[in-house]
């Protein structure tokens, strides 16, 4: 708490609270503290006043009851990153993972049910020792239907020392890239249809850096429930701001979306107490 209060004293308009496994914090604290990630959000939103508090990756079943709740404050960002890694019971049990496809898709339903425009991202790992083409079959058809806003996708490489490497059957390595190919292509046109589900609305969008395309310079930043927003034509001080910005379409490469100000929603301020409010 100390920690975010002085960086959000000196201006810092966004917070994002990591760890190796961040949904298990405040274990094995005393039992009359018991302290867990909502109680910590509960605290972060009580008790600073920073504009924007944002989560990265949360395994699945270490999220709390009532989680979701949170995310009424538009301070707390909608989006998450719930690693999945495949959609096959058969091969998540083969993974030791604690969770089932059907658990997840109840997790994600829940989030977007709670929350408008909630978005999730994953991981999804391709080739596992053992995954069979019907098994492959049905992690693309999940992910098809949950529609992720982003995949971060790996091959299956075996580490020394780990049970997966000395399991039987193997996946073949043309067969790995075939997968991760496949996905690649499903996972891009999941993006540019979330992306163009967002054009034509006017969102606070955080610039956090300048950058280049093929187009020209852009401000670069992203939309409460993380999407990329690239901003032609940026203030000079945009760096670091939080500005209204009109989601205009899909750039060229289907990275980003285009955005420009919006004249009837700008104020120009920076990031105070009270534009934080009006956000």
């Amino acid at each position: 708490m100390a920690e975010i209060k002085s960086v959000a004293s000196s201006g810092v308009p966004e917070v994002l609270p990591t760890g190796v496994q961040l949904g298990g914090y405040g274990r094995g604290a005393q039992a009359h503290e018991a302290p867990d990630l909502a109680r910590l959000l509960d605290a972060v939103l009580a008790e600073t006043d920073v504009p924007r508090i944002r989560l990265g990756s949360v395994e699945p079943w270490d999220l709390p009851e009532g989680f979701w709740a949170h995310f009424q404050s538009p301070r707390l960002m909608p989006h998450v990153h719930l690693p999945l890694q495949s959609g096959s019971d058969a091969v998540l049990k083969r993974m030791a993972r604690r969770c089932k496809s059907g658990d997840f898709a109840q997790l994600v339903a829940a989030a977007r049910g709670a929350v408008p425009d909630f978005q999730v991202s994953t991981d999804i790992i391709a080739g596992f020792p053992g995954e069979t083409e019907a098994e492959w079959q049905q992690t693309m058809d999940f992910v098809a239907a949950t529609g992720f806003s982003h995949l971060h996708i790996f091959p299956y490489s075996p580490r020394a020392g780990t049970r997966a490497a000395a399991m039987a059957d193997q996946v073949p390595e043309p067969v790995k890239r075939e997968r991760t190919r496949a996905l690649h292509e499903l996972a891009a046109r999941l993006k540019t249809d979330c992306l163009t589900s967002q054009t034509g609305r006017t969102l606070p969008v955080l610039i956090e850096g300048l950058n280049t395309d093929s187009a020209g310079p852009f401000a670069a930043g992203f939309t409460p429930s993380y999407l990329p927003v690239r901003l032609r034509d940026a203030p000079p001080d945009a760096v670091g701001r939080i500005l209204p910005l009109r989601l205009c379409g899909v750039s060229d490469d289907a990275a980003a979306l285009e955005a420009r100000l919006d004249a009837s929603a700008q104020s120009g301020a920076p990031a105070t107490a009270a534009a934080r409010a009006a956000q």
